[in-house]
């Protein structure tokens, strides 16, 4: 009994850094730290995360799958570069749901709901102030996801996070390289917020709809200025 109490430890024990592996890798990869098309080495992240190879090598399969890792043949394995194919294909499933949701929140969100929003639209605009573009990156992302929250979407809001990996790589890479109006999403969050707090459902639901068309603004200036960053997909 007691050596199968410490066998089920010793899998939550692989099964948690196996996480903590893949969060930090995925998270590096998202934030450019590991630049696309880069070259990453299994003794590398093993010195970078000072944890044991299975994890980290259970890590590159998850990403992998992901597809952001592959594997050449007698090269080594790499960033994938970013795919505006599937950049595009995530903002087009991501505008079709996001109206959805929205047009629901805005005969479901409470006060607090409402006030919760509001604070991070402020946190927003200090992360802007501060040109810190991790920080308005993930607001950002916490801003939607109050919508799916309080419609109890959560469940959803997984689906699509992993669906759009490809499109926060090039929403990261815009934030952070592009003079982008970042004052004109926090105007637009909050005339979101304003249609939802007045139950208006399909001002509401067009409102997050024109919104997300801005996700892949400056396409062409991003290809011109990072072209190894990104695959032949998408590029016409």
């Amino acid at each position: 009994m007691i050596n199968e109490i410490d066998n089920i430890n010793e899998g939550f024990k692989m099964q948690s850094l196996n996480e903590v592996a893949y969060e930090s890798i995925l998270s590096d990869i998202l934030k450019l730290k590991f630049l696309p098309g880069e070259r990453i080495q299994d003794k590398q992240l093993i010195e970078r995360l000072k944890i044991s190879r299975t994890p980290v090598r259970e890590a590159i399969l998850r990403l992998k799958n992901d597809g952001l890792m592959t594997t050449v043949p007698q090269s080594g394995t790499y960033v994938t570069r970013i795919s505006l194919r599937s950049a595009l294909n995530a903002r087009f499933v991501r505008q079709s749901v996001e109206r959805s949701v929205v047009t629901e929140a805005a005969q479901q969100m409470n006060k607090l709901n409402i006030l919760d929003s509001r604070n991070m639209i402020e946190k927003q605009k200090l992360a802007s102030e501060e040109h810190n573009a991790v920080d308005f990156f993930y607001l950002d992302n916490e801003f939607h996801q109050t919508f799916y929250t309080a419609t109890k979407r959560d469940e959803v809001w997984n689906w699509l996070a992993n669906l759009s990996l490809q499109l926060d790589r090039y929403r990261f890479l815009r934030i952070k390289q592009t003079d982008m109006p970042l004052d004109k999403l926090i105007d637009q969050h909050a005339k979101i917020l304003d249609a939802v707090e007045a139950g208006n459902e399909e001002l509401a639901g067009q409102r997050a709809f024109d919104h997300l068309n801005l996700m892949l603004a400056e396409k062409d200036e991003l290809l011109q200025q990072f072209p190894d960053y990104f695959s032949d997909e998408g590029r016409k």
